[in-house]
């Protein structure tokens, strides 16, 4: 027993010592090799995945009926949606450009992204949101939700600078700057000109509005 207590704190001792080396736990970095090596596999994935699902339907292989897309789903998986990302990440199915979706014209179903958009620059987005309307169905649905700008300048200018993180981004990692900001006018004028309809502003359910001013937009594509 005095072995295994001593074999034990040489163990700790030595785990402490790595951690201190590194600055971190083992733990941890297990976890930067693992998103280092899903970071160099995602392009691979960017390229295969969008030829795969173009093959399927030039094949009619697979045609999948109720398609729904999660877009830009970074770790959150939602059940019954093919979720799409840029990178690899344990909720992605999809690996592809957003802005450039594989699925032909007229079939897909539901369309959800949640605080992506203003990840987009402004001089991107309408053709990304076109790209979505030309993917959607007759009727399809479209879901939308992100900060919004006016309501959290609003809050900063009030005293609660907490909300510059939410105006820029926390820049945590590439990517994670907001380029544009949007408010429910805005955001529905944008949507009208492309060619949807039946526009609904709602109350936010993403977890994400928990932490900063956010608003959610429903609306269809018709023909």
């Amino acid at each position: 027993m005095n072995n295994m207590k001593l074999h034990y704190r040489v163990a700790i001792a030595a785990a402490k010592q790595f951690d201190q080396f590194f600055g971190t736990s083992m733990k941890e970095r297990v976890g930067r090799f693992y998103r280092y090596f899903l970071k160099k596999l995602s392009p691979i994935r960017r390229m295969t995945d969008p030829l795969l699902i173009e093959l399927q339907y030039y094949l009619a292989i697979k045609r999948p009926k109720n398609l729904k897309l999660h877009l830009g789903c970074g770790w959150k998986h939602f059940t019954g949606y093919i979720n799409v990302d840029l990178w690899i990440t344990d909720a992605t199915d999809i690996i592809c450009d957003i802005a450039s979706l594989p699925w032909p014209d007229n079939s897909v179903d539901v369309i959800e992204s949640y605080h992506v958009i203003e990840h987009i620059s402004h001089t991107e987005i309408k053709k990304t949101l076109k790209e979505w309307h030309r993917a959607l169905s007759s009727n399809g649905k479209l879901i939308l939700e992100c900060p919004n700008f006016d309501s959290a300048v609003q809050e900063y200018l009030g005293g609660n600078e907490e909300r510059l993180l939410n105006i820029f981004g926390r820049q945590r990692f590439d990517g994670d700057s907001h380029l544009y900001g949007y408010s429910p006018q805005r955001l529905t004028k944008l949507l009208t000109e492309i060619g949807f309809t039946n526009i609904c502003v709602k109350v936010p359910q993403s977890s994400q509005s928990l932490d900063e001013p956010s608003f959610r937009v429903e609306c269809q594509k018709t023909l």
